[in-house]
């Protein structure tokens, strides 16, 4: 993950002030202000591809439950201004009464936001360790022979295709799923192995659709449209590879 250069500067000077707030004892001025850096650092960070398992989703998962974090640094600072606000009376005055609701209307809307970007983050985070585990299973390969590559990014705008895998028996461009298997989910399966067949310059590249949450008993070829996948859980997908004795069409 990396920030532009003016970014890091922009970021810099209200950073520099959220430490002097704190050391001065002006702390939910600090801690406010700390947030906001954070937050709007982990909104503007764009993330490094790597040819490795589960690194796109976990930065996506990291920097979304970041901005979870700084705004529940928010919102703990206006839990606890709403005490102050009670133990002073400040709803008997005008102006009072109106920094409360405002300051209420302000957390309704926070509390809203850190439980979208906190179920944003898991369900990444999520994703990255399926990704994970299916290059466990993969990376053995290497021992018969077989090239694996994970996380490569499609030069057509198309995404990423999660597993590549290439053997005696042709190509295999695998999507990792951390949930259940969805019909929705064959269209990118088949659309990368499309994309991998002529990147990688293989005679054929077989869909495979490999799912973690209630798996199938067994691999099973499913249809879609005028295309086919495979759908199965991590630990049928290398033994599956290896029986394989031609392309799946």
């Amino acid at each position: 993950m990396r920030l532009r250069w003016w970014e890091l500067v922009v970021g810099g000077v209200p950073l520099l002030l959220a430490v002097l707030f704190i050391v001065g004892g002006l702390w939910f001025a600090g801690i406010v202000l700390f947030a906001v850096v954070v937050f709007a650092g982990a909104s503007r960070a764009q993330i490094l591809e790597r040819n490795v398992a589960g690194s796109f989703a976990l930065a996506k998962g990291w920097l979304a439950l970041a901005r979870a974090s700084a705004l529940l640094a928010i919102y703990l600072v206006l839990t606890v201004l709403f005490f102050i606000m009670k133990h002073h009376h400040w709803t008997h005055d005008e102006h009072g009464r109106v920094a409360f609701y405002a300051s209420a209307a302000l957390a309704v809307y926070v509390v809203r936001d850190i439980w979208r970007y906190g179920n944003e983050a898991n369900d990444w985070i999520d994703g990255g360790a399926a990704e994970e585990r299916v290059a466990e299973e993969l990376d053995a390969l290497r021992e018969h022979g077989w090239l694996v590559v994970h996380n490569v990014l499609r030069d057509d705008g198309g995404g990423n295709v999660d597993h590549f895998v290439s053997g005696p028996t042709g190509g295999y461009a695998i999507e990792t799923k951390s949930g259940r298997y969805r019909a929705t989910d064959r269209g990118q399966a088949i659309s990368n192995a499309i994309w991998a067949k002529a990147k990688f310059g293989q005679r054929w590249v077989t869909a495979v659709l490999c799912v973690s949450k209630e798996p199938p008993a067994e691999p099973f070829l499913a249809r879609h449209g005028n295309s086919s996948i495979w759908v199965m859980s991590p630990a049928q997908l290398r033994p599956w590879l290896l029986a394989q004795s031609s392309p799946q069409r």
